[in-house]
Order: C-alpha cells, then structure tokens, then sequence
C-alpha cells in the first residue's frame, strides 16, 4: 500500500488513466481525506467519473450526496438506478429472479455510466465482486473505498436491521460476526480501489471546511 501526499495524488491524477490504476493511496488523516475530495472534484485534467465503493452503512450515499452537492457533480445510486429501469424494488428483483440476474444488471447498469462524464456513482456493497465490476470501475473511472471498522457498521446498522433484508433479525452480536465474515470475503476486491477513505475521520463540519478553504 502506498501513502501519498496531496502533490503526489494531483500528479497521480493528472496522469489517470497512465498511473492511478498502479497507485493505490490510503488516505488516513482529515485533512488528506477531504482535500482529496476536493482534487478529485476540481481537477480538470481527467474524466470525472467517480464509484464510491464498501460496505452497506458506510455512508456511501450520504457522503456522495456531500461530495455532489461541493463539487456540483451529479450524483447517483447504482440500486435506484436499476429500481428506475425495472420499475420494481431491490428486494422484489431478489425475490423474483435471483441474485444471479441482479448482479447482471448491476454490470449492465455500469456499462451504462461508463459512457458517461462527469458524476458520482454509490455502488451497492457487493458490486465490486461480481462480473469484473472492480476492474472495469477502475479502467474507466476512479474508485473510492469508505473504510469502516466492524464496530462502526454495527453501529450503523443497529437502527437500519429491519429495513435491510439482508440483516433483518440479527442482534448485535449476529451482525458483527457477519459483517465480520463478509469484509474479511470481499477485502481482497475492496482493496483494489484506488483511494481507501477511512471513515472514522469523515465528519460533516470538517468536510465544509475543507472544501471552503480549498473553493
């Protein structure tokens, strides 16, 4: 794992699509974090396409919803996306056809935004996983990884268990070994992302201040 500096990532991304995909940067402290929010927003020299990676209550859609709203890029959720084209909800495609055919749809919806500049995307957990997803978000685009701990997931998902299908039921302790068993199966494809963005220094009034300064 490579640690960058705020110059090293702006000349990484300067030169995208050369040498980002052989540089993976672990952001690990506040200000490089939404600095770096802020350089992938501005940066002008690149295609702006932007997948936002990691597990289910990692904040995904709220910080691409943060990110959108200081960077006037558009932002967009993979699942709603596919929920807009079938006209039917996440679970119900599950239901009815499988997590087989929702996976492809979720690399046919990629596609899609591959063809397309300029947004922010929030992929769903297991996204990165299936069809060559990883790969192909990373040959046409910049990935971003929010990293979250065991502790802070069950946290999260304490409140949400019973609207998410997947957790539904589960007590604490069930959903940490859980979630425990699923980020040790996908890290190997969460490592993959070019930026890994702990999340236990992403703060709302921090990012402000951040992107105020740098604006």
């Amino acid at each position: 794992m490579v640690s960058c500096s705020v110059a090293d990532r702006c000349s990484s991304l300067t030169m995208h699509h050369s040498l980002a995909h052989d540089k993976i940067c672990k952001l690990n402290s506040p200000f490089t974090i939404h600095s770096s929010l802020h350089i992938f927003a501005t940066n002008n020299n690149i295609f702006m396409r932007y997948f936002i990676i990691g597990f289910m209550g990692s904040g995904k859609t709220y910080w691409g919803k943060q990110w959108s709203e200081a960077s006037e890029l558009p932002f967009f959720d993979l699942d709603e996306e596919i929920e807009k084209k079938e006209g039917k909800s996440i679970s119900a495609i599950f239901a009815e056809k499988g997590e087989e055919a929702f996976r492809k749809m979720e690399a046919d919806m990629l596609a899609v935004f591959y063809k397309k500049d300029n947004f922010i995307l929030s992929c769903g957990g297991g996204t990165p996983c299936f069809h060559n997803n990883m790969k192909q978000m990373n040959k046409h685009g910049a990935t971003i990884y929010l990293q979250s701990t065991v502790a802070e997931l069950v946290q999260r998902l304490h409140a949400e268990k019973e609207t998410r299908p997947l957790i539904a039921g589960m007590n604490d302790d069930v959903l940490a070994e859980f979630i425990s068993n699923k980020l040790n199966e996908r890290s190997s494809v969460y490592s993959q992302a070019m930026y890994h963005l702990p999340t236990r220094y992403m703060h709302t009034d921090n990012f402000q201040k951040i992107i105020r300064r740098h604006g």
